[in-house]
This record gives C-alpha cells, sequence and structure tokens, in this order.
C-alpha cells in the first residue's frame, strides 16, 4: 500500500503522541463502536477478515479482536483501516477520521 509521505510522517507524529501521552486513550465504548463501523465496512464490500488484514498490514485475529471491541489496537492502526475504505467513523456521535480526534483530543492546532 502506497502512503504519501504527508500521510506517514502524519501517522508517525500520532504514533509517537499517542504512545507517549496516556491522555490520548479511547473509551472502551469508542473502540467497541469503532470495531463495529469497521466490520460493517468490511461486510458492506464482500471482504473476509483475512482479506483486509492482509490488505493494511495486521494479522487476522488482531483485526478479529477489533472488530469485536476486545483489543485497545495502536490508532495508527486503525488509521490504516480509515484510510483503506476512505471513510470517516462515528465518534461521540459525529463522524470524524481517527487523526482528527485524537489532535483535538491533544489540543493540537
Amino acid at each position: 500500500m502506497y502512503l504519501k509521505s504527508n500521510s506517514f510522517i502524519l501517522l508517525l507524529l500520532f504514533s509517537l503522541l499517542c504512545c507517549n501521552n496516556p491522555a490520548v486513550v479511547m473509551s472502551d465504548e469508542v473502540y467497541k463502536s469503532i470495531g463495529s463501523q469497521i466490520r460493517e465496512q468490511r461486510l458492506n464490500r464482500g471482504m473476509t477478515q483475512l482479506d483486509l488484514a492482509d490488505s493494511v498490514g495486521i494479522t487476522q485475529n488482531g483485526l478479529s479482536l477489533i472488530e469485536d471491541g476486545m483489543a485497545t489496537p495502536i490508532h495508527t492502526k486503525l488509521i490504516l483501516i480509515q484510510n483503506f475504505f476512505d471513510v470517516e467513523f462515528k465518534i461521540n456521535g459525529k463522524y470524524t477520521k481517527i487523526e482528527d480526534y485524537l489532535r483535538d483530543s491533544l489540543h493540537i492546532q
């Protein structure tokens, strides 16, 4: 999967900020909601878990845990899935990109 350099830099920045900042944690409900939205997107496209996992470079087991809301994945994995589907996720009642949600959580301009 080809990532534009801007996207790669943004992913790297969020990865560093989120991993080192305990304030940037999504609630269990948010992870469950995003997981079900990922499953819905995948099924709407007729993809198996293995198809999607291979497409974004994660394991099928990892994707299964994400979809079931049983995992708290690294935010960059959620961003990769989001970018693969080219969607915004509904978080706290508002459709947004994961990186925008994280930026707003960090209060970065």
